[in-house]
């Protein structure tokens, strides 16, 4: 009956444990908000009248850096488009704001 056990390779052995020390926590987009997310940033992009095609592009890039990789490299990423002048400095310190309201640990 070794052919029926639930635990395959490990029928004795405890079952696996969460460690919360094997991975780092970092501040991630919180993927439950990520519409309302969207709205906003986009509201922000039409206030300050950010051309529509850079806009779009700023936004992806925000959104995909702080969902994948962490919100400090999309906030690090808006502050470089304000050096290249892509966008004002109003706009990047918007975002930041944003960044942190919709921030999870993950």
């Amino acid at each position: 009956m070794a052919g029926n056990s639930r635990y395959k390779g490990r029928r004795r052995d405890a079952p696996r444990r969460y460690n919360p020390r094997e991975s780092e926590l970092t501040t991630m987009l919180n993927l439950h908000k990520i519409i309302p997310f969207r709205f906003d940033i986009r509201e922000i992009m039409t206030h300050y009248k950010v051309e529509e095609t850079l806009a779009s592009s700023v936004v992806a890039s925000v959104i995909a850096k702080a969902s994948r990789i962490s919100i400090p490299t999309a906030k690090e990423y808006a502050r470089e488009q304000e050096a290249a002048g892509s966008i004002p400095k109003e706009v990047t310190g918007e975002i930041c704001e944003l960044l942190d309201r919709y921030s999870k640990y993950r």
